[in-house]
């Protein structure tokens, strides 16, 4: 029998109100995201700037997307390492799809247009919103990293 342990991932607030340069709290919060990009490789970020709507419209679009026809999601293909879709032999209820230039609505567009050809409108503004509000809570978190380097 094998033992079964379970890492706890640090928790980081990204609140836009926890994210003041000017605040006492700026240089603690640096501490924090470099000390579980160093320690874990990556943390739970809490960000108040989606909405619970927001967050559930994202997962509903999500299944419809991987309810999609394998055929249909194969036909997104990237040049980037496990870019486009894969879905490896060794891990048959693995799938993932990369969408080249996500915070983009172009980006976003191309991609709804190549897997529903007829369109779909509800997922393009879900997910542009979503990643648009995405990006920006990733860029915080690196210019956080980034500023504990001086």
């Amino acid at each position: 029998m094998g033992s079964s342990t379970h890492v706890k991932l640090p928790v980081i607030d990204l609140s836009s109100k926890s994210l003041n340069l000017k605040s006492s709290a700026w240089v603690t919060k640096c501490d924090e995201v470099r000390y579980a990009l160093e320690e874990y490789g990556c943390f739970i970020a809490v960000y108040d700037g989606v909405s619970r709507e927001l967050r559930d419209a994202t997962f509903r679009a999500s299944q419809e997307l991987f309810k999609l026809p394998t055929e249909v999601k194969a036909l997104n293909i990237l040049d980037t390492p496990y870019g486009g879709y894969t879905q490896p032999p060794m891990l048959p209820l693995y799938e993932s799809l990369g969408i080249e230039h996500v915070t983009t609505t172009e980006g976003i567009e191309s991609f709804t247009k190549l897997m529903w050809p007829s369109g779909n409108q509800s997922f393009s503004y879900v997910f542009s919103t979503y990643f648009i509000l995405f990006s920006a809570v990733f860029s915080g978190a690196i210019v956080l990293f980034l500023n504990d380097f001086n």
